[in-house]
């Protein structure tokens, strides 16, 4: 297993400036993400960590191993790319085994190899099949197999599942989240869908115009987002954001949304902390999966009126029109009211998010 650390590691293309002066360390064994849109240096920080590019300032350390300047041949890297690496003219067990005889190991030991990694991957019973008779899924997984077969420092997927349907998709997900139990290697699985990267990583990294937003794991960057746009970023149905009159003292704290009053009182003593005793424009984020929902009147809601409904099989995504602004919620089952119809929203302090409005930084 290997540590991996990056050091202000930093590529200029001309003028862009595709990864910007990133520092983080993948500890050993762990499965990290790169995440973010296109164009965000995802792929070029891989490209730079795998020695496909070289950096322009920085340093990558493999353990204590200075690997900035080595060729990707001399770090050790199994890769898996978007495309299947399969070669047509053999079959499924010649393509597994070509980097087990590279690494010169007898015949037996090969046979074993492949078996294991066609078991995981649910290939055994395609062996002796070649690339024109194995679609898209089964040709990927070929080349998940060539990879975890190698004695490698670290494995590198660079979205291996961008061209596969979401069927195909959600089985992959599962057998590479399995692989990674079964080897307990590091890991480094570079893409732009929010999905796979919750779904697989220990921890993930969300990069936006080659800065590093926030390193952390799954649960904390949905439930603590550092920012706006990783508030943004993850989560589906996508975050609210209203603006809103934020009224402070260390007995009181409310928001006033769209003409209504949101108590926050819970987080009056740590808000007076954070900004002091204050009445100012601030940006509140609350996803629709923390807004409740009632047909009936309660005490301290917010009345509003349904604009639309969306029916997503098990629950529906509900918008409603709160005097001036829009909140969009989620309601357990098919909804049971349609447009124009009256209704109260709840919302618990503890999952609303406070954003700075200049720098877009989450306060609590």
């Amino acid at each position: 297993m290997t540590v991996i650390r990056l050091e202000n590691l930093t590529k200029r293309f001309g003028d862009l400036i595709a990864v910007n002066r990133v520092s983080m360390v993948i500890r050993h064994g762990e499965l990290t993400c790169l995440l973010g849109p296109s164009g965000s240096g995802k792929t070029t920080m891989m490209r730079m960590i795998a020695g496909l590019e070289t950096p322009t300032e920085g340093d990558i350390y493999f353990d204590e191993e200075r690997v900035t300047d080595l060729p990707p041949a001399e770090r050790n890297i199994a890769m898996v790319f978007q495309f299947p690496a399969v070669y047509p003219s053999l079959t499924v067990y010649e393509n597994i085994a070509i980097p087990l005889r590279a690494e010169g190991l007898s015949s037996d030991e090969v046979r074993k190899k492949v078996m294991w990694a066609a078991e995981l991957l649910g290939l055994k019973e395609y062996l002796d099949r070649r690339y024109g008779q194995l679609d898209m899924g089964l040709l990927q997984r070929v080349s998940i197999a060539k990879a975890i077969v190698r004695n490698a420092r670290a494995f590198i997927f660079d979205e291996p599942l961008s061209n596969l349907d979401s069927k195909t998709r959600e089985v992959l997900r599962g057998h590479i989240k399995k692989i990674h139990a079964e080897l307990g290697q590091t890991m480094i699985y570079v893409t732009h869908d929010q999905l796979d990267a919750m779904m697989l990583a220990d921890r993930i990294a969300i990069l936006k115009d080659g800065i590093l937003q926030q390193f952390d794991t799954p649960e904390n960057i949905y439930h603590r987002p550092a920012n706006k746009f990783v508030a943004y970023f993850i989560g589906t149905p996508t975050i609210n954001f209203v603006d809103a009159t934020l009224h402070v003292s260390r007995e009181e704290a409310y928001a006033e949304i769209g003409g209504q009053k949101l108590d926050l009182t819970p987080l009056s003593e740590l808000l007076a902390q954070k900004l002091g005793e204050i009445t100012g424009e601030y940006t509140l984020g609350v996803r629709p999966q923390f807004i409740n929902i009632s047909l009936e009147r309660k005490p301290g809601a917010m009345r509003g009126v349904v604009e639309v409904t969306e029916t997503m099989g098990s629950s529906t995504l509900v918008e409603v029109r709160v005097n001036d602004i829009t909140l969009r919620a989620l309601w357990d089952g098919i909804f049971p009211r349609g447009e124009g119809d009256e209704v109260w929203l709840t919302i618990s302090p503890e999952h609303v998010r406070i954003i700075d409005k200049k720098t877009e930084k989450v306060i609590i």
